[in-house]
């Protein structure tokens, strides 16, 4: 089972621009009382005119009716919107247009639809459903269920390692780098935080707002978006890791720039990193050989 949703193209733009947690909030302007999807089925954004393609899904996690100020209070930016203001006055705009008689109140009662493990594609990665073989009639304004084979995970990928990282030839910038430069950053993050259960391997810092992506190998194109040439780091150890402050040995053991001595991290020389479950997802130790040419 997976469903298509129409999606909002200012909900979506703003997810895919900063980085998403773990859960993400897919609200609907009125309740829907959401039954057809179950815990781990994925939901497909259908982006409205005048994209009109799938760019991206969640896996769905649970459904549950909210307030609109609860809802921030859970998922706050998940929801899409930069504050609580912009919530209610988005889901005004939207009821107002489909439901007749609506009231207008300081805290609407809303449907939240909890997606998990979000993955938002690049432009050029957009598709049409009917490729596949689903139909998605431009009349539909909510969910529309399949029960048939999802045709477009196999298309998509999914998190298992099936080849070994080789390492990308081309020209490394140590310029910053901006979102929009870095074809696949968005799945590239949801993968290898999920890969290390939304934890830093250093720290095990589960707050995901200051989780990211490290590339072992600094990114060069979309071949650097391999998952083992990935950490999950907190935002300062990324840093200092980019920066070749901090390196990785063979035994997967934190080595500590002696440019940070005096500092608390330090402390952190020789500390042991915590793998991902699936060795497939470990990191290449060719990738960490080749950044601790870095290391200063």
């Amino acid at each position: 089972m997976f469903a298509i949703a129409p999606t909002d193209l200012d909900w979506f733009e703003r997810l895919r621009a900063a980085p998403v947690g773990r859960f993400v909030n897919f609200w609907t302007p009125t309740p829907w009382g959401v039954k057809g999807l179950g815990k781990g089925d994925r939901l497909y954004f259908m982006l409205k005119a005048p994209v009109r393609k799938i760019g991206g899904y969640g896996v769905f996690s649970r459904y549950v009716d909210m307030t609109a100020e609860a809802a921030w209070d859970t998922y706050g930016l998940g929801n899409g919107v930069d504050s609580h203001a912009d919530l209610v006055a988005k889901i005004e705009g939207f009821a107002q247009r489909r439901a007749n008689g609506y009231v207008a109140t300081d805290n609407p009662m809303i449907g939240c639809i909890e997606l998990e493990d979000v993955v938002m594609l690049d432009d050029d990665r957009f598709f049409v459903p009917e490729t596949f073989g689903h139909l998605f009639p431009p009349q539909i304004v909510k969910l529309k269920y399949f029960p048939e084979a999802d045709g477009f995970a196999a298309h998509l990928g999914g998190s298992a390692v099936t080849n070994a990282f080789e390492m990308v030839t081309g020209a490394v910038s140590r310029k910053p780098s901006q979102r929009k430069d870095r074809k696949g950053q968005s799945a590239f993050r949801q993968q290898i935080l999920r890969n290390y259960n939304y934890r830093c391997c250093v720290f095990g810092e589960s707050v995901v707002e200051l989780l990211e992506a490290a590339h072992i190998q600094p990114y060069i194109n979309e071949q650097s978006n391999h998952p083992q040439n990935g950490l999950c780091l907190r935002v300062d150890l990324h840093r200092l890791f980019d920066e070749g402050l901090l390196a990785v040995t063979e035994e997967f053991a934190l080595m500590v720039s002696p440019r940070l001595a005096g500092t608390s991290y330090a402390e952190l020389e020789g500390k042991k990193l915590t793998p991902p479950a699936n060795p497939s997802a470990h990191p290449s130790s060719e990738a960490l050989a080749f950044h601790r040419e870095s290391f200063r």
